[in-house]
């Protein structure tokens, strides 16, 4: 599990990471290629997911994350969604 200090640090990577994806297909490839990025799949997820559901208008709740989480592993994201919802909803 990522320590508290480390968090931060991670979400910053994801966030400027998923900046440069210009459709779901890039953020899956991203999520999938362990070389991409230094943050953890389930930390990429989380925050495209927090990010999608504010960008639609939603609030960052439970049943938004898990749309979204849903939507990227129906394209073939492999993380562990269970991290990546609690990662979404620590924020």
């Amino acid at each position: 599990m990522v320590k508290p200090g480390e968090r931060f640090a991670m979400i910053k990577i994801a966030n400027n990471a998923l900046e440069n994806c210009q459709n779901v297909g890039q953020v899956v490839a991203l999520i999938n290629d362990e070389f991409a990025t230094d943050a953890t799949p389930e930390m990429v997820a989380a925050s495209y997911a927090q990010s999608a559901a504010v960008d639609a208008g939603f609030d960052v709740t439970e049943e938004n994350v898990e749309a979204h989480l849903n939507f990227l592993a129906d394209f073939g994201a492999k993380f562990d969604f269970a991290v990546a919802l609690k990662l979404a909803l620590e924020a």
